[in-house]
């Protein structure tokens, strides 16, 4: 399986944190906890634009998390009734440089790509837009990025 064709705009969004002081309990748990009632916002209202996500646990936590468009996933940061702003700016206040709990995040709109998954359901981009049967002549990803009208797979062997 492959995913279908994005809309233009769509766009993946990955956070996360890390614990640097696990003595510092307050920091990340609250950070973990305002996470949690981010995503349980977003799945009540899936009009913000998040189209999917998934959380993984590890040395960090991360969310990987698809949106309908940069500027949904803009909209929602800066909604004064939604709940990342009040977290952002409690995570500043009591936080930020204080190195008991870092986080980051990376934006990227989706243009150049491809996906597979065998043996299972879709997962990730094609989870978000939708999933479709490889076709004929799509066997590798130079192929199913050519399929997807990628200038880079002109430069794949």
């Amino acid at each position: 399986m492959t995913n279908v064709a994005p809309p233009e705009g769509t766009t993946l969004f990955l956070i996360g944190m890390r614990v640097t002081k696990p003595w510092r309990v307050r920091a990340w748990v609250g950070v973990f906890a305002a996470m949690a009632r981010i995503l349980g916002h977003l799945r009540a209202n899936r009009g913000a634009g998040m189209l999917s996500h998934r959380l993984y646990l590890g040395s960090s936590a991360m969310v990987v998390s698809y949106w309908s468009s940069a500027d949904d996933l803009r909209r929602f940061a800066a909604a004064a009734d939604a709940p990342h702003l009040p977290a952002w700016r409690w995570f500043t206040r009591n936080f930020a440089d204080t190195n008991s709990v870092g986080i980051w995040h990376e934006t990227y709109v989706i243009g150049e790509h491809e996906t597979i998954s065998s043996g299972m359901g879709a997962w990730g981009l094609a989870e978000a837009v939708g999933a479709e049967p490889i076709g004929s002549g799509q066997a590798t990803a130079a192929a199913r990025l050519a399929h997807n009208g990628c200038p880079a797979a002109r430069r794949v062997p």
